[in-house]
């Protein structure tokens, strides 16, 4: 049987788009993350020395190609903004059940944001996420509204609210269905 090497390697390393990758257990967690994410201005990492960043935790492959599956506002920020700039890193062999319990965990944790549509947030949970992980993050036994609102610290009244509005919304907005007032010539006039 092989053994796995589980000692985490250090190094300081500096990326581009080229060897920095999602890890693939880990894309549908970032896609749901960069739906929902808050809009907030975050800390500048850059002006930081590289010694004292927090260190970020990668998988490799043998093409000295790395993958990532948590921190995911700080690989958005590295990717846009610090490409130049070397980042501590630990690189390890990860079970898959951590690296998606990892990415997941950071998009569970949106349910604590401010402003989040928790009806649109926990539809796209439900439709995406490993519902054992889920639960197990939440700490829950089910994925239902009613458990989704005590972990997330709403009211189940709140969420229906935020449910309705957001349905009126969007049959206030936009064009009539009925185009057929489009079609009407205006030559006769």
């Amino acid at each position: 049987m092989n053994t796995i090497h589980l000692k985490p390697t250090q190094k300081f390393l500096t990326f581009d788009k080229r060897n920095l990758v999602i890890h693939t257990d880990a894309q549908k967690a970032l896609t749901v993350w960069q739906q929902f994410r808050p809009r907030i201005a975050s800390i500048n990492m850059a002006s930081l020395d590289g010694y004292y960043r927090p260190p970020l935790r990668l998988v490799t492959d043998k093409n000295e190609t790395y993958y990532f599956f948590n921190e995911f506002r700080r690989f958005d920020k590295i990717l846009i903004e610090e490409t130049s700039l070397r980042q501590p890193c630990l690189v390890a062999a990860e079970s898959l059940r951590d690296i998606k319990r990892l990415a997941w965990s950071e998009v569970v944790e949106l349910a604590f944001s401010r402003g989040i549509n928790h009806p649109e947030f926990l539809k796209a949970l439900s439709s995406s996420a490993p519902k054992s992980i889920i639960c197990e993050l939440m700490n829950i036994e089910r994925l239902t509204v009613d458990n989704y609102c005590q972990f997330a610290g709403i009211s189940q009244s709140a969420y229906e609210y935020q449910q309705c509005k957001v349905a009126n919304d969007e049959v206030m907005l936009g064009l009539p269905k009925n185009m057929n007032w489009m079609d009407t010539s205006y030559e006769s006039h």
